[in-house]
């Protein structure tokens, strides 16, 4: 993937303006004639006829009949073909890999979830498992890591070969995962969901096709799709927490992601809470997530007594819901929650001052008393209490995102619409 520059006033920048406001208009109204695209977006028929021919070139928009005759030439219709581009996107999660075939108007139309399998004992991170799942550094992977790597590439192939079934070919490949993600070539840092360290992912899908393969880090997808096709559109800053197993947030500023000098800007799980953190050492996980990951309320709720889900592992989700019934330790649970993360959304709003602050996975089932928890914590006690939305997406928030990347490696701008 290349490297991506900082936007500046262009003529290849004006164009790509242009050709998205010919996109738009297109999406709203229909298919029309060049001369109503003139009317709409307020550009010279030159302009129209130039960039339109591009876009037919490009297969983004195609030809949708005439205009009835009103005793001249008719005049050609012109309609945006967003259902006849596709692009995948790929989430990895603690137990479960899900992939999606999602269109340019952002209809998913195909979708496959596949268990990856608990983590086995002693499984460590980096290695290499053969038939294209070798990691970095010729090191032979761990049983585990071979295993779920498999599973990865089987749902990526299965994603490529299901698009060419159905007539439409997969343009491009988004994956999101959940941790730090070097770019450009995606190699991927500790995962200590999976016991994964420093595997090439990036390489290794690359290896398997000719497309365009953008790896990310979940809650940079989560942040870029909510800024192109969610809460964040028409804002040029925002913060998307994102909590799960773990915690992190993707950071938009100038309306570009931002990584930081080693792609580990918003890991926020890492946040000393109090001089008591200043005590210990951290490693794979942060104070901050110590506190409020997945491992950390599935310890403390065992020492409560409450129940723990048959898959062994207690998340935030689930302590929010546990307090919806009433049981009073969940309800104490979920305000030190709220109180661990109000003081971490305190701390990026003073040093980043977005415009929106997004919560997703984890909070967004339970958004209607995590929006106004973090909120009330809050308000008094910094300068300004942020405008905080639920993903626009919910579930597929993280997947969304992902695909708004692939489709921006199509063609250097994202057209989904959702």
């Amino acid at each position: 993937m290349a490297k991506r520059t900082r936007a500046t006033a262009t003529t290849s920048t004006l164009a790509r303006v242009n050709q998205t406001a010919i996109i738009e208009a297109l999406r709203e109204s229909g298919a029309l004639s060049r001369q109503q695209l003139g009317v709409k977006t307020g550009l010279s028929p030159a302009t129209i006829n130039r960039l339109t021919a591009s876009l037919i070139d490009d297969g983004l928009i195609v030809p949708a009949g005439q205009e009835p005759s009103t005793g001249g030439r008719p005049s050609v219709l012109l309609r945006y073909a967003g259902s006849s581009r596709l692009v995948a996107a790929i989430q990895l999660r603690a137990e479960t890999v899900t992939g999606i075939l999602v269109d340019f108007d952002g209809k998913v139309v195909f979708r496959r979830s596949v268990a990856l399998g608990a983590r086995q004992a002693g499984a460590e991170g980096g290695g290499g498992p053969d038939d294209g799942a070798a990691g970095g550094g010729g090191t032979v992977a761990a049983p585990d890591q071979d295993r779920q790597l498999r599973k990865v590439f089987r749902l990526f192939d299965d994603l490529i070969a299901t698009a060419d079934s159905m007539g439409t070919p997969c343009l491009a490949v988004g994956i999101a995962v959940p941790g730090v993600v070097q770019q450009p070539d995606g190699v991927v840092g500790t995962m200590p969901e999976f016991g994964w360290t420093g595997v090439p992912f990036g390489a290794l899908l690359r290896e398997r096709t000719d497309l365009p393969v953008v790896v990310e880090n979940d809650a940079n997808a989560l942040a870029y799709g909510e800024l192109h096709a969610g809460a964040g559109r028409g804002l040029s800053s925002l913060v998307a927490l994102f909590l799960e197993n773990g915690l992190g947030a993707g950071i938009v500023a100038n309306g570009e992601l931002h990584r930081g000098a080693r792609a580990e800007a918003g890991e926020i799980g890492y946040l000393l809470m109090e001089r008591s953190s200043l005590e210990r050492s951290y490693d794979a996980r942060g104070d901050l997530e110590d506190r409020i990951g997945s491992l950390a309320l599935t310890q403390r709720a065992r020492e409560r007594g409450m129940p723990i889900p048959a898959s062994g592992s207690l998340t935030a989700e689930d302590v929010f819901e546990l307090a919806r019934t009433g049981n009073a330790d969940a309800q104490e649970l979920a305000d030190e929650i709220l109180d661990m993360v109000a003081i971490a959304v305190a701390a990026l709003v003073i040093v980043l001052d977005p415009e929106l602050v997004v919560v997703g996975s984890s909070f967004v089932g339970s958004s209607d008393m995590v929006i106004p928890g973090i909120q009330e914590r809050l308000r008094g006690r910094i300068i300004r209490v942020p405008r905080i939305e639920p993903a626009t997406h919910r579930e597929d928030a993280v997947l969304l995102g992902a695909a708004e990347l692939a489709a921006a490696e199509v063609n250097g701008f994202a057209y989904l619409a959702f």
